[in-house]
């Protein structure tokens, strides 16, 4: 692999930095998951509270991150009236929201419930570290969730790391019971198999079997969804329900199944369920008991890689200008969907940013816009970062072919054989870096299949 540092001056005195990584190939390219660590709950507490809870504290009351680990004694059945659950944190989270809107938990400095196991459940989250709460000014509690998945980037032992995909983290992106934060969503394929299903009408970087990359649009409704070996098509013995369309599917006779990334989180009886933000619902006109709850999408097996994150760079080796995509806008949008907090204006909102897709000569190229320190911005000595606009005309002056955005911000960073070679964006008081955690990287393997 080659990793090149590019400096480039604008006029008024400001510079921007960008990492170029070129000299892999596709095939050695996966996703991976970081390990859970309990740190990334107090790293996201921390991000709340300087970023969302402080600016503005009224409107906020006790958020309560949690994890729940596998091997902790579980209060809460796996049943609610319709629903059945398959998740221990959407368990959770719904059963201690319905005890706080009954009346029966609060906080007094320690929990008080009536139940005394969910009082004892709650503070072995504490003395384990993976509970932990942010106070606005609000007289209400929330209890928020964080997906298993989510861990540090710098955690993985590969040549090469970067963060990939969007994931859940503003508040306005759990709007379901079914959301944990830190869930990531968008497009992830390896060698035929989904790992991640395309949602939000944004275009999929794809590569075929033959190495050919190309920018294209892939709809959830275009694949085949198997589920206990059952094969089900939209609009033929099933339903897709999926946001910005539908935000509650309708009541059936049947059973919706909640699905996030290839995993049936629950099942509801009789419709009304609120469409996850980072899933969909599938609507079968018959009851249905799961034997397993893994789930395979058929249709994209031509394809050795796939993702799908945010709005393309440059296509067939022309520059893209707009925003050419979908993205949450509640000016114009009646039903939320992901990222609902997201830098609209194409042309000057700047950020770090991750990019992806092929150079001049059709090979894969990898790109890190270093971004400003958020504390301690200095012109001329840190990165502006850059915004999407820019982005594109760098890519364009490199004459790069296909190019797709990825997840940017504070979470935007490149590990290239065991170091960062610029600065991550997000800084503690200090203005050391502050790396947060997240829930899927993509890495360079030499295991991968040749």
């Amino acid at each position: 692999m080659r990793n090149t540092i590019i400096t480039e001056t604008h006029q008024n005195g400001e510079i921007q930095r960008f990492q170029v990584i070129a000299g892999f190939a596709w095939e050695n390219l996966q996703f991976a998951v970081p390990e859970f660590d309990p740190r990334a709950i107090t790293e996201i507490a921390r991000l709340y509270r300087l970023n969302i809870v402080e600016k503005n504290p009224s409107a906020y009351g006790r958020l309560v991150f949690f994890h729940v680990p596998d091997d902790i004694a579980f209060p809460f059945s796996d049943h609610s009236g319709t629903l059945q659950f398959f998740s221990k944190n959407i368990t959770a989270k719904i059963q201690l929201q319905k005890l706080v809107r009954e009346g029966n938990l609060h906080w007094a400095g320690v929990w008080k419930c009536r139940d005394t196991s969910v009082e004892e459940f709650l503070g072995q989250l504490e003395a384990t570290h993976v509970l932990e709460m942010v106070t606005g000014k609000k007289d209400e509690i929330t209890f928020i969730p964080i997906d298993g998945k989510v861990g540090f980037l710098s955690s993985l032992t590969f040549p090469l790391a970067v963060n990939s995909h969007f994931f859940l983290m503003d508040p306005t992106d759990l709007d379901s019971p079914f959301c944990e934060l830190g869930t990531p969503h968008g497009l992830a394929l390896k060698d035929g198999v989904v790992l991640n299903p395309p949602l939000n009408h944004r275009p999929c970087l794809l590569v075929d079997n033959t190495g050919i990359c190309y920018t294209t649009q892939v709809e959830l409704t275009d694949l085949v969804i198997e589920l206990d070996s059952m094969h089900y098509r939209h609009n033929k013995n099933a339903i897709f329900y999926f946001r910005p369309e539908v935000r509650v599917t309708p009541p059936c006779n049947g059973t919706d199944v909640v699905i996030t990334g290839n995993t049936v989180v629950a099942v509801n009886r009789g419709g009304n369920t609120i469409v996850p933000m980072a899933g969909f619902v599938l609507s079968l006109p018959n009851e249905i008991s799961l034997k397993d709850t893994t789930v395979h999408f058929l249709g994209l097996e031509a394809y050795q890689f796939g993702i799908q994150v945010g709005p393309p760079m440059m296509r067939k080796s022309m520059m893209v200008d707009s925003l050419c995509c979908p993205f949450y806008n509640p000016l114009v949008e009646q039903v939320p969907y992901p990222s609902t907090v997201y830098p609209l204006p194409f042309e000057t909102a700047r950020a770090a940013r991750i990019a992806l897709g092929t150079n001049s000569e059709g090979n894969p190229v990898l790109v890190w816009a270093e971004g400003a320190s958020k504390r301690n911005y200095l012109v001329g000595e840190e990165s502006s970062g850059a915004s999407l606009l820019e982005l594109a005309q760098f890519c364009d002056r490199q004459h790069y072919q296909e190019i797709i955005n990825l997840d940017g911000g504070g979470s935007a960073q490149i590990i290239y054989e065991g170091k960062r070679y610029l600065k991550i964006a997000d800084r503690y008081e200090d203005n050391s870096e502050a790396e947060r955690p997240i829930p899927l990287a993509l890495v360079f393997s030499a295991s991968c299949s040749q």
